[in-house]
């Protein structure tokens, strides 16, 4: 659901144990700088994406806040 993960990026964070928008939304700049570090090709995207901003607003589920910041999530994200 965050702008910017696909696919290959949400296997990679789920291979880190990253499941949760929470844990995204909790993440220190040495936490950015670490994760940073084993996205290979997609290096800068957390930052340059605004993951953390993003999974703050899904962690609390403000839809409205969402998608007036970045667009919408989508028919088949509103469904799951």
């Amino acid at each position: 659901m965050i702008k910017g993960v696909g696919p290959a990026l949400n296997a990679l964070l789920i291979g880190l144990g990253v499941r949760r928008f929470d844990q995204i939304a909790a993440w220190t700049a040495r936490d950015i700088a670490e994760v940073d570090q084993h996205l290979g090709a997609f290096r800068g995207r957390i930052e340059r994406d605004h993951w953390v901003d993003q999974a703050g607003y899904l962690a609390r589920g403000d839809t409205a806040g969402f998608e007036a910041r970045y667009g919408a999530l989508g028919s088949e994200i509103a469904r799951a």
